[in-house]
This record gives C-alpha cells, sequence and structure tokens, in this order.
C-alpha cells in the first residue's frame, strides 16, 4: 500500500500562502535563481490564460500582462519542502522524496489494512490543508506507478485510488502510452513509429514490442500491465555512490561553448554537493543526445575528482571524443563516489581548493558577464535552477 503526494503548483502555492491576496489571480513564479526572467511554474489560473514553466518573462507578460510575477525563493520553498516531507514522514518510516513538493509513501506496515491507508491519504491531505495552507494531489496505489497515477488523475486538489492491476488497466487501457509514469519520450516515440499508442495497443501487441524495444521491453510491457516491482527506497544523499545532473534544452543548441559553460555550471551543482557529504568521486560520466534524440554516452575513471574545475576538465575531455552535433540534451554523473578522509588532507590539497575556489567563481563571473546576467554567484546554482540558468544563456547568447 502506497500513497504518493505531489503538491499542486507548488512554488505558486507558497506564495499564495503568504500572501493570501494573491489567491483568484493569475500568478507566475520565475526561476528561483533570481537573475534567470524565466517562468519556474504557475498557478492554475495562469495556466488557464496559457503560461506554462520555462516561458520567458516577455513572453509571459505578453500573453497575461496582468498576471502577477514573483522572483523565486528557493530558500523559502525548501524550508517549507522540510516541513512538509516531516509531516508525510509521520505515517511511515519508509518514504522517499522525489522533489522538493512530491514523495512516495510506503504505508503497508503503518497503516495495516486499506482502509487505514485510506485514512492516512486524507488525512496527509486534509493536514496540508488545515496546517501548511497548500493543496496537494495523492493518490493510493498497490505499487508505486499506480500510487502516482492515482495523484495526477484528479488535479488540482484530488484524491484517486487504484487497488490492482485490473484497476490500472481500467483506467489507462485507452489513454496514450505517453501517460504512463516512467515510460519516457524516446520510448513512447519509438513505439509511435510502429503504430502502437496507447497502453492497449501495447498490450496486444507484445511481439511487436519485444522485436522493438529489445531487453527494455519486458520493463514496458509490465508498465502497461500496472506491474512495478520498485521499493520505496529512502534516500539520504550521504549514502549516494553517484551525483547526476542534466537537461534538456527547449530549442536544440549547436553552440559549442554554450554547451562547455552548461556542463561547468552542472559540475559546479555537483562539486557543492559533493563537499557538503563529504565526497570525492572515482569518475565522470557525461550522458547526452542529438536533435535527432541520438543518446550519446562516455565516461572515465579518475584518480581525484572534487572540485567544480576538475570535474568540468573531464567532463569536456570527455565530450570531445563524440562527434559534436547539435545538441538536445547534456549531462554529468560523478560516480564510485566515497567519503574523504580528512585526516589525509595536506597542505598541497588546501592550497589546490583555495586555486580552484578562485578559479570557480572567476568562471562564474565570466558567464555572467557573457549571457548579462546582472549577477549570478555559487547559491543561485543547483540542480532546481540550473535548467532556467541553461534557457537564459541559450537565448542570450553572446559569442
Amino acid at each position: 500500500m502506497i500513497i504518493h503526494v505531489d503538491m499542486d503548483c507548488y512554488y505558486a502555492s507558497v506564495e499564495m500562502r503568504d500572501d493570501p491576496s494573491l489567491v483568484g489571480k493569475p500568478v507566475a513564479v520565475l526561476s528561483p535563481s533570481d537573475q534567470i526572467q524565466v517562468v519556474g511554474t504557475c498557478n492554475y489560473e495562469a495556466r488557464a490564460r496559457g503560461l506554462h514553466s520555462a516561458m520567458s518573462l516577455s513572453e509571459a507578460k505578453r500573453i497575461c500582462p496582468d498576471a502577477v510575477f514573483i522572483n523565486g525563493n528557493l530558500k523559502k520553498y525548501r524550508a517549507v519542502s522540510e516541513e512538509l516531507h516531516a509531516l508525510w514522514s509521520e505515517y511511515t518510516d519508509t518514504m522517499e522524496p522525489v522533489m522538493l513538493d512530491e514523495a512516495y509513501l510506503d504505508v503497508t506496515e503503518s497503516a495495516g489494512d486499506i482502509d487505514t491507508a485510506r485514512r492516512f491519504a486524507h488525512e496527509i491531505q486534509d493536514r496540508v490543508r488545515d496546517e501548511m495552507h497548500m493543496g496537494c494531489s495523492v493518490g493510493l496505489g498497490y505499487n508505486m506507478v499506480s500510487a502516482k497515477t492515482g495523484s495526477e488523475e484528479l488535479k488540482p486538489n484530488g484524491y484517486f485510488e487504484l487497488l490492482s492491476p485490473a484497476d490500472f488497466v481500467e483506467l489507462m487501457g485507452d489513454r496514450d502510452i505517453s501517460e504512463v509514469n516512467s515510460i519516457g519520450p524516446r520510448t513512447y516515440e519509438r513505439l509511435y513509429s510502429i503504430g502502437l499508442h496507447t497502453v492497449r495497443d501495447v498490450r496486444e501487441h507484445r511481439s511487436d514490442v519485444i522485436e522493438l524495444l529489445g531487453n527494455q521491453a519486458e520493463r514496458i510491457l509490465d508498465l502497461a500491465d500496472g506491474i512495478d516491482d520498485r521499493v520505496v527506497t529512502p534516500r539520504t544523499p550521504e549514502d549516494s555512490k553517484s551525483i547526476s545532473r542534466s537537461l534538456t534544452f527547449l530549442k536544440d543548441v549547436d553552440d559549442y561553448w554554450l554547451i562547455s559553460d552548461v556542463l561547468f555550471l552542472i559540475s559546479v551543482d555537483i562539486s557543492e554537493n559533493m563537499a557538503k557529504y563529504n565526497k570525492r568521486g572515482g569518475g565522470v560520466f557525461v550522458v547526452g543526445s542529438y536533435s535527432d534524440r541520438t543518446p550519446f554516452n562516455v565516461n572515465k575513471v579518475t584518480k581525484k575528482c572534487t572540485s567544480a574545475t576538475e570535474i568540468h576538465e573531464v567532463a569536456m575531455s570527455l565530450f570531445d571524443e563524440v562527434p559534436f552535433r547539435t545538441i538536445r540534451r547534456i549531462g554529468i554523473a560523478v560516480y564510485n563516489l566515497v567519503r574523504s578522509d580528512a585526516n589525509q588532507t595536506t597542505l598541497d590539497a588546501l592550497m589546490g581548493a583555495e586555486k580552484d575556489d578562485g578559479t570557480t567563481d572567476s568562471m562564474i563571473e565570466a558567464i555572467r558577464k557573457r549571457y548579462g546576467m546582472e549577477s549570478l554567484e555559487r547559491k543561485d546554482i543547483d540542480r532546481d535552477t540550473i535548467r532556467t540558468i541553461a534557457e537564459h544563456m541559450r537565448t542570450h547568447r553572446g559569442r
């Protein structure tokens, strides 16, 4: 028995909670990096007027000039997220946060029976409304894909339950295969290419799916049947063996130096997280896809990989190994993470770290000037803002 909780238009909900005069008005929250004028999220009134995430501020103002535009405050959203996670964790010891605003809760043991699990789900929704003054959608399912499907079914402020594979197939059978959570764009586009568009199409043409997708087919067929053997796994950054970040551009990019700058910002975010948990990496992986969605990946084992400049240097050497063509998606993973031994830190290492701090800050300053950002600091760069920063860079290329 798994509950999936998903906050409704999270950033905008926090702002409306803090300023009730915004309720009923179209509200758009700009990227949490206040240097990038891109819509991060918007409430349902704004969506009804045509606004959406990643839209430029100028376009959003043109489409909906009477919308309220607010600079995002990531520090505030993270603080509220911690409160939400604390509330949800009262119902189980087995919670897997996915983003700031959503999580899976395995309540099999803590609830004990379906009626209690159902009560938990409604209580969570009520308490988020009454104690946090925001709305959320909740799904109750027999596995992770059914719980996620349930939370998406009746947004906003919805509750939906799917208690068996038969329930899942009945609900999803005639829907587009892209609506099944965990089936990504490259996969469903390949299925489209052979005329399979709905969940029913996939279920009724199993041999075609196997021929097309090979080893991946079993997973896709299981999902179409509502079968998902993933387990809810509490995650702590301290235990992670890798850190990865990637982004998909809204439009194809054919500028090598823009890609290099984006990879540097990704390297900064990864390096900051490694330092936070006292980790060092033993390898770098560069992944991406071209404009025709052809994927590429290259990796290299390294003796030392800690600083942003080290990660970026290795990443670019790897990126140079693949043919340069128009890029749609790009990312880095640092793997083989181990805990650094403070006792082994040498004077040379300290001097090197100081040198890297200066190099990193200098490169951030250069990027800031290159793309016309009034200011850009390390604190502005993290997994929640990199995409919007990259989109600003893509549309303000100064080279």
